[in-house]
């Protein structure tokens, strides 16, 4: 059971890290609509914008996940049946976290060359 709660801490660092590079991508594109703001650009910009806002909903149904899967690791009363569909529930959000990372460099990769193709004003430093 030590395994599964140091991997399920893993899972949570892992969260927070995506968390904080989403946010990082939130605040590159207020700087953009602050400073940069191009009217005919809006319709992409409000893509990227709702993307982001999306990716936060998914990052807060996954840490519910993890809580609720922290409670079942828990739980000293465990039998051989609820270790594997623990187990099983665990691989499943590894799965998840991995989609999650895989999709969130996808995201901020086609920002990031959005930014770079429409802003070129901006210095690479802040991207």
């Amino acid at each position: 059971m030590e395994e599964l709660l140091h991997e399920l801490t893993a899972f949570k660092k892992q969260l927070a890290a995506l968390e904080n590079r989403n946010i990082a991508l939130k605040t590159q594109l207020a700087h953009i609509l602050q400073y940069h703001f191009d009217r005919s650009l809006l319709d992409r910009l409000e893509y990227f914008h709702t993307t982001f806002l999306q990716q936060d909903t998914r990052f807060e149904a996954l840490r519910g996940e993890l809580a609720l899967q922290q409670a079942w690791v828990s739980e000293p009363d465990i039998n051989a049946i609820n270790y594997d569909n623990i187990r099983t529930h665990q691989v499943h959000i590894r799965a998840k976290l991995k989609n999650m990372e895989a999709d969130l460099q996808q995201l901020m990769t086609n920002f990031l060359d959005y930014i770079q193709e429409h802003f070129p004003a901006i210095p690479k430093s802040t991207l």
